[in-house]
């Protein structure tokens, strides 16, 4: 019972960063293109109801995620793989910061109807950057999660039966 609710717990970290970076991911390829055409009378429609939206959506999941990587960071600690959760502590905390400081301070602005164009293309650029310091950490907090499943589950091993494998179980 302890191992599949372990298992889990450590999904859900999973699953949580699997969204998150996806989101980034559809911002840098799909969103931020069209942020050059974005004008005063256009940008709100496109930008104020989704950040809004995304807000919401992870003030519910991030808390739980919280949680699962500390006790991810318990059911580690006396293995060789303490520091995933240590680095998700970093990895998730940062983002967050980012998130409730620079990038709301914008939204906040944005919300309030700019109408000067060089301003909005300001805020749109320091928004974008911002953004994209999330993407990249969640990134790699990703691909850190990822390893983990791999390396615990002994994947590779799975996947090449010939291939050396270290031990996983420390």
């Amino acid at each position: 019972m302890r191992a599949k609710l372990l298992l889990l717990n450590h999904s859900y970290i999973f699953l949580i960063s699997s969204i998150y970076v996806g989101l980034f991911t559809s911002l840098h390829f799909f969103w931020f293109p069209i942020f050059a055409t974005l004008t005063t009378q256009n940008y709100y429609e496109h930008i104020i109801a989704q950040t809004t939206n995304a807000t919401h959506f992870f003030f519910v999941v991030i808390p739980p995620m919280i949680f699962a990587i500390f006790v991810m960071l318990w059911s580690e600690w006396r293995t060789k793989f303490r520091w995933v959760p240590i680095a998700w502590i970093v990895g998730l905390g940062v983002p967050i910061w980012v998130q409730q400081g620079p990038i709301e301070t914008v939204n906040t602005i944005l919300k309030t109807h700019v109408t000067d164009q060089a301003q909005l293309q300001l805020l749109l650029e320091r928004w974008m950057m911002l953004n994209h310091v999330r993407w990249g950490i969640l990134t790699v907090m990703w691909c850190i999660t990822l390893y983990y499943f791999v390396a615990k589950g002994r994947m590779m091993q799975v996947i090449d039966p010939a291939s050396p494998q270290p031990d996983a179980r420390s």
